[in-house]
C-alpha cells in the first residue's frame, strides 16, 4: 500500500476516535501510523499490514482493562434516582389522587402516595413516577410498657 493510504487511514481512525467515546479507534490509528512509517522505510506491504493488525490488537488488549476501570462507574444515576431509599419530610399533605410536596436535602419535590400522609411526617422514597417521587410513610416504632 502507498504511504498516503496509511496516512489517510490513520487520520480517519483518529477523527473517528474524536467523534466517539469508545477509546477503540485510536489504536487502529496508531497501527496505521506505524505502518506508514514502515512503508516509508521500504518494508513489504504484507509486513505493513501484519504490523497494523498486530499493533492495533495488542494495544486494544492492553488498554481494554484500563478503559473498563475508568468507565465502570460512568453510568451515573439521575439526581432523582439517587433519592430512592432516602427519607424526606412532608411539607404539604400527600394524598393518593392529589399528590403533595416533600423536602429532601433542601430541595422540594412533588410526591405521590397510596395513602394520605400528613404534613410534618417523615416518608421513605420508594420510587419515581415521571417528575414525582413515590413515597411511603415510615412505620413508627411503638414501645410497649
Amino acid at each position: 500500500m502507498n504511504i498516503e493510504i496509511w496516512i489517510a487511514l490513520a487520520a480517519l481512525f483518529f477523527i473517528g476516535e474524536m467523534l466517539t467515546t469508545g477509546f477503540f479507534l485510536l489504536w487502529f490509528g496508531v497501527g496505521a501510523s506505524v505502518s506508514a512509517v514502515l512503508n516509508y522505510l521500504g518494508f513489504d506491504p504484507l509486513v505493513q499490514f501484519v504490523t497494523f493488525i498486530i499493533i492495533s490488537l495488542v494495544l486494544i488488549g492492553i488498554s481494554r482493562p484500563f478503559a473498563k476501570r475508568i468507565t465502570k462507574d460512568s453510568p451515573k444515576k439521575a439526581a432523582a434516582d439517587r433519592l430512592i431509599g432516602k427519607e424526606a419530610l412532608v411539607i404539604e399533605e400527600v394524598a393518593p389522587h392529589k399528590g403533595g410536596l416533600v423536602k429532601i436535602d433542601g430541595d422540594i419535590w412533588k410526591a405521590v402516595a397510596a395513602q394520605i400522609i400528613e404534613d410534618g411526617e417523615t416518608v421513605n422514597i420508594e420510587g419515581i413516577e415521571g417528575t414525582k417521587l413515590v413515597v411511603k410513610p415510615i412505620e413508627k416504632d411503638v414501645e410497649g410498657g
